[in-house]
């Protein structure tokens, strides 16, 4: 019998002061728009279940980091201040940054992007392009500002940010081929069973008897259909859910901990910082600012 699936190795750890931010979700998307100050260089680790694209506004100078176990040493310019992660890159280093600086960072579904056909394997660092910057600024417009068709928005773009991603010239991290993995029915019923309750503990052999799979199969196909495995896949829906439990005030961090498969308040509170860089309390206050 397989274990249950439990939180993995994702974190999320940037040094410096936290100042304000905009934090919006969308079915597709999770938009921060943050804003940090230091005095000196900042230290980052970063481990995340979905595709990252960050946008390195203002104030952030180079980066030495290092990903998957690569050094990687770039200068940070205006017209070359993006970066991509795939989902589950490490990350880890150090930012030379101004006494203030901000940036921009949008969380992708990676199943709307394996369904899209396209593949991102390896990270895209200080890269530069015009559209998907111009794009990147309307969304966080957009976002300041979010009304009921924020969502259908927000979805638009991440469409036309994936085939401007496929499109960057000269780079072969970026590549589209044909998706394989479970049939999209499939994929549906076990991603809709999932959302259905967090709160319960799921087995591969469960999963596997939705998409009606041998549970071998299923780990292997789910993972070629979303970009990442199972107990990954969950435990960001299960993070994903909490931050939006969490802009509701009338819920309390134990109400969100347990409706959201966590524990206990302890357990969700210690896992959302590592992945978010804040804790759920500093969260809730820069999301309803």
């Amino acid at each position: 019998m397989h274990g249950h699936l439990d939180a993995q190795t994702e974190y999320r750890e940037v040094g410096g002061e936290f100042v304000s931010g905009t934090i919006v979700d969308s079915r597709t998307t999770h938009l921060e728009v943050l804003a940090r100050r230091a005095t000196g260089p900042i230290s980052w680790r970063f481990r995340q279940p979905r595709l990252a694209l960050f946008w390195f506004r203002n104030g952030l100078k180079e980066l030495n980091l290092e990903l998957d176990g690569r050094r990687i040493h770039s200068g940070i310019k205006q017209g070359t201040s993006l970066a991509l992660f795939p989902a589950s890159t490490s990350v880890e280093g150090e930012f030379d940054v101004a006494p203030h600086f901000d940036y921009t960072v949008v969380f992708l579904d990676p199943t709307v992007a394996s369904g899209a056909g396209c593949h991102f394997d390896r990270p895209l660092i200080a890269f530069g392009n015009e559209d998907l910057q111009r794009g990147l600024s309307v969304l966080c417009r957009e976002a300041r500002n979010a009304d009921s068709l924020y969502g259908l928005f927000a979805e638009g773009w991440a469409m036309q940010a994936l085939a401007l991603l496929g499109r960057v010239n000269g780079n072969p991290a970026a590549t589209v081929r044909p998706s394989g993995g479970l049939a999209p029915g499939s994929l549906r019923r076990v991603i809709d069973y999932i959302e259905a309750d967090l709160s319960r503990p799921f087995t591969i052999d469960g999963l596997a008897e939705i998409a009606g799979v041998s549970p071998r199969h299923f780990m292997r196909a789910f993972r070629d259909s979303s970009g990442q495995t199972p107990l990954r896949f969950v435990y960001g829906l299960r993070l994903q859910r909490a931050k939006e439990f969490l802009l509701d005030p009338r819920r309390t961090a134990t109400e969100v901990a347990l409706e959201c498969g966590f524990s206990h308040a302890q357990h969700f509170s210690t896992a959302f910082k590592k992945a978010t860089g804040v804790t759920p309390s500093d969260f809730r206050r820069a999301a309803i600012r």
